[in-house]
């Protein structure tokens, strides 16, 4: 094991590595570029590296800078495990991270488009990887611990000793790691909303950007066979550990995402045209029962058929009796029609123009999708479109371009269902974003750009609570009116802030 006075110097390594962690992020929320986030990645990474070497140094008493494999175990090791922490948080770079995947609008709708089996697959790769993460992990550690650097030989060794056990004990280290630091995170948003205070939720925020790190270290440190002595200088410890957090306090006072204010009530944009279920949604029915709250947008939903006509729905699939549930893009019209009724689109847009209500539609895309939809829609309803200040969003970028390029005055928006990519670059006029996946950076990057950004869906009270906290432009929601009451105290309301630092772990 480590001694004291090791102990006691890696713990205070540790302290100065959360406070350089700390520096970073507020680097990157200020400056935000591919090129900031890999040199911020790259020194966070060489200083963990820095501080483990340090850590199995004490633990196996050996020095190792003269053993090769050993030392391409303990990078490769650190590497593996920098790699399988990004998901899970990573010291809260991991939004950064994937702000800076550097992606096309054609492929950042591609992605969208196919993100269940591409989640389904990462999923499985990612438990893939944790498993083979963990057994590399314990093979480092071995070879770090043997007298001599023969790897072929602690291979085998590691092989022979790792048991069912050993991985569930590992796994259960990770799962442990996130338990502990959601639980920290939701129990001080919790006392914050109890006992509103401006101190106690700086203090709460320095709180987190401290502990959550620390825990993360501590786990990596598990993971590859750092020991720790016993602590005879707690009061000392804990003096350090309170400097970090009155220090991360501090920061949090001065960071923008805390600082800002609501911009006012939001824009209500009443989704599929349904306010509390009261109709159904993306018909001409739903359209003249709300239209006389005159609300600001109604966003609605369209697909294009196979023989190019373009129908209300959300879907993208129909059940057909015998056939079971069909791709609207695969089926001509009439197929669809002559077993469900659907509203056309020229109808509800001449309606909505007749009754003075401005659309926010969104054109649905599939694989299927033509390659020029954007472009025919554009041709169809140009005349229709500019009558009121419509607007068009999607997931699909390429048909936002060519509906841009045959109505240059409209406005479109790229809908987002993930939290990757600098979509700031792309060249649309508004966002909208899916609520679970808006985070205070995502929001902050595209609002630098000065285009409205939405949100969606937001029906439950702490969403919407939030999205407007984050000062985000308007808010699609199922419960137009209750967003129309909702009053938020940004005094009394704060403590929902501090959940958005769960997005760096769920």
């Amino acid at each position: 094991m480590i001694g004291n006075n090791e102990t006691k110097l890696y713990d205070y390594l540790t302290g100065a590595l959360i406070v350089l962690i700390l520096l970073l992020r507020r680097f990157l929320d200020t400056y935000q570029s591919f090129a900031t986030v890999v040199f911020c990645s790259l020194t966070m990474f060489l200083l963990l590296v820095g501080l483990f070497y340090y850590g199995i140094v004490q633990t196996v008493h050996k020095t190792i800078l003269s053993r090769p494999w050993s030392l391409l175990a303990l990078l490769g090791s650190s590497v593996y495990l920098f790699v399988l922490l990004v998901p899970l948080g990573l010291f809260g770079f991991s939004n950064f991270i994937k702000f800076s995947v550097p992606i096309s609008g054609d492929q950042f709708t591609w992605l969208t488009v196919n993100r269940y089996p591409l989640a389904l697959t990462a999923i499985v790769g990612y438990f893939g990887l944790v498993l083979v993460g963990i057994y590399f992990s314990h093979f480092a550690l071995n070879l770090l611990a043997a007298d001599r650097d023969h790897p072929i030989q602690v291979l085998k060794q590691t092989v022979k000793l790792m048991t069912l056990k050993k991985y569930g004990q590992k796994l259960c280290l990770l799962f442990s790691m996130l338990v502990a630091i959601c639980l920290l995170i939701v129990g001080l948003g919790w006392l914050n909303r109890l006992l509103p205070n401006f101190f106690l939720f700086f203090l709460s925020q320095g709180t987190i950007d401290v502990v959550a790190p620390f825990v993360e270290i501590v786990v990596i440190g598990r993971l590859l066979g750092i020991q720790f002595a016993r602590l005879t200088g707690r009061g000392l410890i804990a003096g350090v550990g309170g400097c970090l957090i009155i220090f991360s306090a501090l920061f949090a006072g001065i960071n923008p995402a805390f600082s800002v204010r609501p911009v006012g009530h939001p824009t209500i944009i009443v989704h599929r045209g349904v306010i509390n279920h009261n109709a159904q949604g993306n018909t001409i029915t739903a359209l003249k029962r709300n239209s006389h709250y005159h609300f600001p947008f109604v966003e609605m939903d369209i697909q294009e058929t196979k023989d190019h006509h373009f129908i209300c729905a959300h879907d993208n699939d129909v059940p057909i009796p015998g056939h079971g549930d069909q791709e609207i893009n695969r089926l001509n019209l009439a197929e669809i029609t002559k077993f469900h009724h659907v509203d056309m689109f020229g109808d509800y847009l001449r309606t909505a123009n007749r009754l003075k209500q401005p659309l926010i539609i969104e054109l649905k895309v599939t694989n299927s999708s033509d390659p020029q939809m954007g472009t025919r829609f554009a041709k169809q309803f140009a005349s229709q479109l500019t009558v009121l200040p419509h607007r068009v969003h999607s997931v699909g970028y390429p048909f936002l371009r060519q509906i841009k390029r045959q109505i240059p005055q409209i406005n479109v928006g790229l809908v987002t269902m993930l939290n990757f990519g600098n979509i700031g670059k792309y060249k649309v006029d508004f966002y909208t974003l899916q609520h679970l996946t808006a985070n205070p950076f995502l929001i902050s990057s595209v609002g630098r750009t000065g285009r409205p950004v939405y949100s969606w869906t937001d029906d439950s009270q702490l969403s919407m609570m939030r999205m407007e906290m984050l000062g985000i432009t308007g808010q699609v929601t199922d419960q137009a009116l209750r967003l129309q009451k909702l009053r938020v105290n940004y005094q009394k309301d704060r403590w929902i802030l501090l959940l958005n630092s769960l997005q760096n772990y769920l």
